[in-house]
């Protein structure tokens, strides 16, 4: 009978460590499916937010309450994601919120009233934002687990998810078909996917267990903040991007939907392309030097999608553009990790909470100045976003000393 329990409890250990050490690969492919999931999403609403916009009946004033509605909802899930992973875990929390998010998704796409569509941005932003902490969360075990170095690739495959979307989203806007067609086409198979993959994905126990053995301090590092900050003008910067690329190319510079569609997806490829390369950059020349250096070619980049009225010309300064912030977040998200005060996972989550904040002030603050002069002149926010990173990083050098 002992030997029974005793063979019995091998066995449980056995397939425990075959489903989450054995298959390395598995578990780096379900991470870089669920980093996609995100960028999947987000990318197909900013690359159809011209067709919402025409469908809804929105002005660019309520486009940018429709932005404030996804991050306020999205500071929501950021406050209550901590909590909810340490209760039921990551590998939960990605497929609910995936969902979630694509149920949003959907909600937008396929209404025309106002209340209902604020309703579907306040849900995706809660799905998104969660979805985003619990993916980051997978993305640290996987570096626990494999003793490598995968952040920026994983970051890598959200650019890829709104590069695919971008595609998506150009050829249906070309073919006529609605958003709520078009969402519902592209989201549905890719959440699927991810939820047929969730059990390759890896549990917290392990790690929790480590960081009980830190000790914590209450008041977090000013060289944290500055991260935080900076991450802030760096998400604001990307998202204007999506949020008011393809209106910008479609109104102002008087490019069709199916090209405005293009936007973030080129500036998304360029990011990932970069990101690819992030990691090997910062070997080489440090950290701070590749973000004062990306901060220069994004500021040349955004001084070109304002001064240049060709299209292409556009578009290729939004390349620019991208290739300059593609190593900037990841590096940021890295440096406040290892601070070496208080706990990477603290760190990390103050980052990501202030960056997700700038969703609350940044694109409410391009419509409501776009709705009182024009979306040209509401863009040079941006200009002013990049020049303070670039300052702030010049401040970083001091700690890095």
């Amino acid at each position: 009978m002992e030997l029974h329990h005793t063979l019995t409890f091998l066995s449980v250990i056995f397939n425990y460590l075959k489903s989450y050490m054995f298959h390395p690969l598995l578990s780096k492919l379900t991470c870089c499916i669920f980093f996609l999931l995100p960028g999947l999403m987000y990318g197909l609403l900013m690359a159809r937010l011209p067709a919402v916009k025409v469908a809804a009946e929105l002005s660019d004033s309520l486009i940018g309450l429709c932005l404030f509605c996804t991050g306020a909802f999205g500071l929501v899930g950021l406050g209550g994601s901590p909590a909810l992973i340490r209760k039921v875990g990551s590998r939960i929390v990605l497929c609910v919120t995936a969902v979630i998010a694509a149920a949003g998704l959907c909600l937008i796409g396929f209404s025309t009233a106002l209340p209902i569509v604020l309703l579907g941005f306040g849900t995706m932003g809660i799905g998104i934002s969660m979805l985003d902490v619990a993916m980051n969360t997978q993305g640290v075990l996987y570096e626990y687990y494999s003793k490598s170095q995968s952040m920026n690739l994983f970051h890598a495959f959200y650019s890829l998810g709104a590069v695919l979307a971008s595609l998506i989203g150009s050829v249906c806007a070309t073919a006529g078909l609605t958003a709520g067609i078009n969402f519902l086409a592209a989201s549905v198979p890719f959440v699927v996917l991810s939820l047929l993959l969730n059990k390759y994905l890896l549990p917290e126990r392990r790690v929790d267990e480590e960081e009980k053995t830190v000790k914590t301090r209450h008041k977090i590092p000013l060289v944290v903040l500055v991260c935080a900050v900076m991450a802030l003008l760096a998400y604001a910067a990307e998202g204007s991007v999506g949020e008011w690329g393809a209106l910008y190319l479609t109104t102002v510079k008087e490019a069709s939907l199916g090209v405005g569609a293009l936007v973030y997806g080129i500036f998304s490829g360029v990011t990932f392309a970069a990101r690819l390369v992030g990691d090997p950059l910062r070997k080489e020349f440090g950290e701070i030097p590749v973000i004062i250096f990306g901060s220069v070619i994004s500021f040349i980049g955004m001084v070109g999608v304002l001064t240049f009225s060709s299209v292409a010309l556009v578009l290729i300064s939004y390349s620019v553009m991208g290739l300059g912030l593609a190593p900037i977040v990841p590096t940021l998200f890295s440096m406040a990790g290892k601070n070496g005060k208080i706990p990477a996972a603290t760190a990390t989550s103050t980052v990501a909470f202030m960056a997700y904040g700038g969703l609350l002030v940044v694109p409410p603050s391009i419509g409501w100045m776009a709705q009182h002069t024009n979306l040209h002149e509401a863009l040079f926010i941006v200009l002013g976003l990049i020049a303070l990173m670039f300052s702030l990083a010049l401040l970083l050098t001091r700690f890095n000393r």
